[in-house]
């Protein structure tokens, strides 16, 4: 602690500050410890702008995401009746596009196209928008929650998952143990 400016008498001196505490500080003003409410509300008209394009940035991707996700259920549950019903792949490509549900297959396919395009856009959007707000956080994390496939790495899955809803119940001041629970 050299680097420390001696005053001439040793209790005038500040104690040293571990990285710990450094840390448990910036996050109890960066979320408000006592009442996050508060804390969103003193931030600038600006950042809540940004955090607005943030948040909205995210949820428009959930919502093509959530799109995406029911179109490939319904060609999976399609594809699988008609395996099932007309022996889908033992037909040739002239005999399936001759089944009227192929046409449904076609459509399911153009339409997919078109949202993983759109989707890949708007991910590439949402690094540049600031989240000045915890509800722009958790939007960022819910994203990412998605991206992050929990078989491949369960662990870090459920980190993620774990501290949106800890986030979530921080912005709506639920005095729960998060440590718990």
């Amino acid at each position: 602690m050299g680097s420390r400016r001696k005053t001439g008498i040793e209790d005038a001196r500040l104690p040293a500050l571990s990285r710990r505490a450094l840390i448990a500080g910036t996050s109890a003003v960066a979320f408000g410890a006592a009442n996050p409410a508060a804390a969103s509300a003193a931030l600038l008209p600006a950042a809540d702008a940004a955090s607005d394009v943030a948040t909205r940035r995210c949820r428009n991707w959930l919502a093509v995401d959530a799109q995406i996700e029911r179109l490939q259920t319904r060609w999976a549950k399609l594809e699988g009746w008609l395996i099932r019903e007309h022996s889908w792949c033992n037909l040739t490509p002239t005999e399936q596009q001759a089944l009227p549900w192929s046409k449904e297959l076609r459509d399911i396919d153009g339409i997919l196209t078109t949202l993983f395009d759109k989707r890949e856009r708007l991910l590439g959007a949402i690094p540049d928008s600031s989240a000045a707000t915890l509800e722009a956080i958790v939007a960022r994390l819910a994203v990412v929650e998605r991206l992050i496939w929990p078989e491949d790495h369960p662990e870090a899955h459920a980190m993620i998952t774990r501290s949106r809803m800890d986030l979530i119940a921080i912005s709506q001041g639920t005095s729960m143990n998060l440590l718990n629970a």
